[in-house]
């Protein structure tokens, strides 16, 4: 399994505006997702984007993949994860600016390089009532 850079994302809600602002913070559009496990694709110049409305990861290393409803996943076209590094920071910052959104940026699901949260609030959003 090939390793890509994440950006998980609380709240996913509502969904047009989460999908307005990352296809703001990605400088490209989003569309709906045909024959792929995500539900919405964005193809930039040199990479591609897939935002799942939802996900089954918990936690691991720390790092509370449950409490995030979303997550947005780069995978560069060249496979150079230094371009795929500078892809998703620059979308992490981008939806980090919006002080809206609790965003966890992760390597292979296993380092985390920076997180965000709405003005304040902690570092991770609140564990999610079932």
């Amino acid at each position: 399994m090939t390793s890509h850079h994440s950006i998980f994302i609380h709240p996913g809600h509502p969904v047009e505006a989460l999908v307005a602002d990352v296809a703001l913070a990605c400088g490209g559009r989003l569309r709906r997702a045909v024959n792929v496990p995500a539900d919405y694709v964005a193809s930039l110049s040199n990479a591609t984007l897939e935002l799942e409305m939802e996900h089954e990861y918990e936690e691991d290393k720390g790092i509370p993949f449950e409490r995030y409803q979303v997550v947005l996943t780069v995978r560069e076209s060249n496979s150079s994860m230094e371009q795929e590094a500078v892809i998703s920071r620059q979308i992490f910052h981008e939806l980090a600016t919006l002080r809206r959104y609790w965003l966890v940026l992760v390597f292979d699901l296993q380092t985390v390089i920076g997180t965000a949260a709405p003005p304040g609030q902690s570092a991770f959003p609140s564990a999610r009532k079932e």
